[in-house]
């Protein structure tokens, strides 16, 4: 990674907008860095994050004023966010509150009620802003946000989807490891319709992985971040390899848990089942419901079930016989890779 660059300038525009989080100082420095095709300037820094060149003109700003309460002539979608025209509100109890703005804009507050710790972990507060609030911004900016696991293989990129627990950072990693393949993002992934063809650009490069699946890796879960939500799940960072430019979308893949009994099995979708399962994959459809009318992510999801390959890839929970049940998967890449 190219060396830490922060500038800083007592008469630029973020100047004005003041740190107010206890007795802490204001901040001055500014961090450029790129995620999801977006040059970003943030005054955190966001090791998670690739650096650049400070830019002049950066697509987002990520700044920490105070933010209100509540979201002036916002409304309640769920307890945790609230929604008004080009703007949301995300508050993670303990942790921080976030708006987002037209696409543009997140601002960020950590003076919100906690228990007996004062300060959240600034790797807690990272995560939700890597998440859920750039989810949002996504929404905002009329994206196609996408919930995948997504690798370069030998026929080009390669995402996979489903639901919580189907097991698409636990395929991506074993799939890195023991094919050498780059991971290109886990967890997100965004679709611009304006590309003229189906581009994956990539989220931060790290995997969420069970304990389970680093053991069966040979990965030590020392010295590793613990998932907030899930205790034994850990954050490893993907760094090594990893490209950051836009990768043509290839295939799509919904993972699915094989019955008992049952073999691993691959199946091409089409018409109908392919667009649901596009459809399937987009991230905080929530959001994507608030900032985007019905019409608009049913014809993008349609326009790319049409210009990629979707896949069902049904497969045993046994980790001891990982390699076994990758091989439909493994043949249909090297016969595509071959054409």
């Amino acid at each position: 990674m190219a060396e830490r660059r922060a500038t800083s300038s007592a008469d630029d525009s973020l100047s004005e907008q003041k740190e107010r989080r206890g007795n802490l100082p204001a901040i001055n420095q500014r961090y450029y860095y790129l995620t999801y095709g977006l040059k970003i300037c943030s005054t955190l820094e966001l090791p998670e994050l690739p650096e650049i060149a400070p830019c002049e003109h950066p697509d987002v700003l990520v700044t920490t004023p105070g933010v209100a309460d509540r979201l002036e002539e916002g409304s309640y979608l769920t307890n945790w966010l609230e929604v008004g025209d080009d703007r949301c509100q995300i508050t993670v109890e303990g942790i921080a509150r976030y708006r987002v703005e037209e696409g543009q804009r997140i601002l960020l507050d950590r003076r919100v009620p906690r228990g007996v710790d004062p300060v959240a972990d600034p790797g807690d507060v990272r995560l939700f802003l890597l998440g859920s609030a750039l989810g949002a911004l996504l929404h905002q900016r009329h994206w196609l946000p996408l919930h995948v696991s997504a690798l370069n293989t030998p026929a080009g990129a390669w995402a996979f989807t489903g639901h919580s627990g189907a097991g698409k950072s636990t395929m991506s990693a074993w799939l890195h490891f023991s094919q050498q393949w780059p991971l290109i993002t886990d967890d997100v992934a965004v679709i611009k319709p304006d590309d003229t063809e189906p581009l994956l650009h990539p989220g931060p490069a790290r995997v969420k992985l069970w304990r389970d699946a680093l053991k069966a890796l040979g990965i030590e879960t020392e010295g590793l971040v613990r998932d907030l939500m899930r205790a034994d799940k850990y954050h490893l960072m993907m760094n090594k390899g990893v490209r950051y430019d836009a990768h043509r979308l290839s295939a799509l893949v919904q993972l699915e848990r094989a019955d008992e009994g049952e073999e691993a099995s691959l199946r091409k979708l089409s018409g109908i089942e392919a667009f649901k399962t596009v459809m399937g994959a987009i991230y905080r459809p929530e959001l994507g419901g608030e900032f985007n009318t019905d019409e608009q992510l049913m014809r993008e999801s349609i326009r790319l079930a049409q210009q990629i390959s979707v896949y069902r890839f049904r497969r045993p929970w046994s980790l001891e016989d990982m390699d076994k049940n990758l091989k439909p998967l493994l043949d249909e890449i090297n016969t595509q890779a071959n054409k």
